[in-house]
């Protein structure tokens, strides 16, 4: 179990580099470019998709479930800057200024920083709440992290059975 815990937070660490060095190359694009910001949300995908693979791959003898919960590992520091952000909102309607600036730079940059290659996402729902639009990349995170994992795992298993049957041939 332990072993478990700590392979799931070493490819969740890799993971989330892949992903922070995506959204900081997404920092430096023009916003305005979307077959870019589209490239920039595919490299993104891809990251957290070979990081589900690669786990798979590595953890085959996991259940789907791991997997599951290897996705909210994946998300779990930016989901706690989120959940926090959500929190304190209700309380700015009675900051200063000053404070909700503070506020705002203390929660709400890491929060946009991190969903930056995801803005084409975002703008499907224009009219929708920022934090909806944020859950809902968060979501996306965790299915894409889930299916990669499950196709890693398939395909080491296939991998075994193919080499079971070679074996079980070479052996007639």
């Amino acid at each position: 179990m332990k072993e478990k815990i700590s392979m799931f937070i070493k490819w969740g660490v890799i993971g989330n580099a892949l992903h922070f060095i995506v959204a900081a190359l997404n920092t430096v694009i023009d916003k305005e470019n979307l077959p870019i910001m589209m490239l920039m949300t595919s490299l993104a995908v891809c990251a957290w998709l070979a990081t589900g693979f690669l786990l798979g791959k590595e953890s085959f003898k996991c259940k789907e479930t791991d997997f599951l919960i290897f996705g909210m590992i994946c998300i779990l520091p930016i989901l706690i800057v989120v959940l926090g952000a959500q929190g304190m909102q209700s309380l700015s309607e009675n900051l200063t200024t000053i404070q909700n600036y503070n506020l705002f730079y203390f929660l709400g940059a890491p929060i946009l920083f991190w969903n930056t290659p995801f803005y084409p996402i975002m703008n499907l729902f224009p009219d929708s709440n920022i934090y909806i639009q944020i859950n809902i990349n968060l979501m996306l995170v965790v299915f894409i992290v889930f299916m990669g994992s499950y196709l890693g795992k398939a395909y080491k298993v296939s991998k075994i059975k193919k080499k079971r049957n070679k074996m079980r041939y070479a052996d007639m």
